[in-house]
């Protein structure tokens, strides 16, 4: 994995969240929190723990610290959602922009097991296409046709100029 693959990588995930959060906005408050017994019971709840990844996950490769757990009363609704997410995809562009190959294989680790950076950043964006998909099969039983969040569909936009 070099930071050129590492940016496409964020691009593709900044894409996908968008794609989905736009589909979330157009859901009733009932149907966000509809337990729809996935991993976090509704969309809302799961796009919640998706955002909640991704932000401690960039704080952990800058602060080398988590963050606190995920507190109930944060992001309580999508406005809530939204706004702190796109202040992250601000922050993520500052860390993907700083990054080199050679920050990419600097050693890290987490509990008592070593990686290198850009592992960890596979990892972390694979996390969030996990879940992502979760939010598609909810939407789906809902009843919505969910937007499509493949990485070849965004190759397909992004070289369109629609990403």
């Amino acid at each position: 994995m070099n930071v050129d693959s590492i940016r496409d990588f964020f691009a593709y995930n900044r894409w996908a969240n968008q794609r989905l959060l736009e589909a979330a906005g157009e859901l009733s408050p009932e149907e966000l929190d509809r337990d729809l017994r996935g991993s976090f019971q509704s969309i809302k709840g799961t796009l919640r723990h998706l955002l909640w990844g991704e932000r401690s996950w960039l704080r952990y490769w800058r602060d080398d610290d988590f963050g606190p757990d995920l507190a109930s009363t944060e992001f309580p609704d999508l406005p809530a959602i939204v706004a702190v997410w796109n202040a992250l995809e601000e922050e993520k562009d500052v860390f993907v922009r700083e990054l080199s190959d050679e920050k990419l294989r600097a050693a890290r680790s987490v509990d008592e097991d070593e990686y290198v950076l850009g592992e960890l950043i596979q990892h972390a964006l694979n996390h969030s296409t996990h879940h992502r998909g979760q939010v598609v099969m909810m939407l789906r039983q809902l009843g919505r046709t969910p937007p499509g969040t493949g990485f070849r569909q965004f190759l397909t936009a992004h070289r369109k100029g629609q990403a």
